[in-house]
């Protein structure tokens, strides 16, 4: 496991959060997603993409092409460069990478103290 599933986690994440506001443009901002009703098929760079709300955030799941990769922004929807372990665990076994929690969090250390710190994402 190598600090390329995080850029490609927030790659992911930058794409699918542009795609989602611009079709829910209140979104933006909105910490909650009060009184918003997500349950999309998006397409985003010739991928299909299914976007389910749950909780404060949303779940985007890759239809096609395969593997069905998850994206689950489960806070902070409209902030792509948010990151957390849970994040980096959902994806890695969804591209059949298995990560425990810990090795997550661990993965997400690593790559936080080789970037600029204008580039850092922000975890939660």
């Amino acid at each position: 496991m190598n600090d390329d599933l995080i850029q490609e986690l927030l790659e992911c994440q930058r794409r699918l959060s542009a795609a989602l506001l611009q079709r829910y443009p209140e979104v933006q901002g909105s910490k909650w997603l009060l009184g918003v009703q997500i349950a999309e098929d998006l397409e985003v760079h010739g991928e299909h993409w299914a976007a389910q709300k749950h909780g404060s955030g949303v779940v985007f799941t890759r239809q096609a092409p395969v593997p069905h990769l998850v994206v689950d922004m489960h806070t902070v929807v409209s902030d792509p460069e948010v990151i957390d372990p849970w994040r980096v665990q959902q994806f890695a076994e969804s591209k059949g990478q298995p990560l425990r929690y810990d090795e997550a969090e661990s993965l997400l250390y690593r790559a936080s103290i080789g970037r600029q710190p204008s580039a850092t994402s922000r975890l939660v």
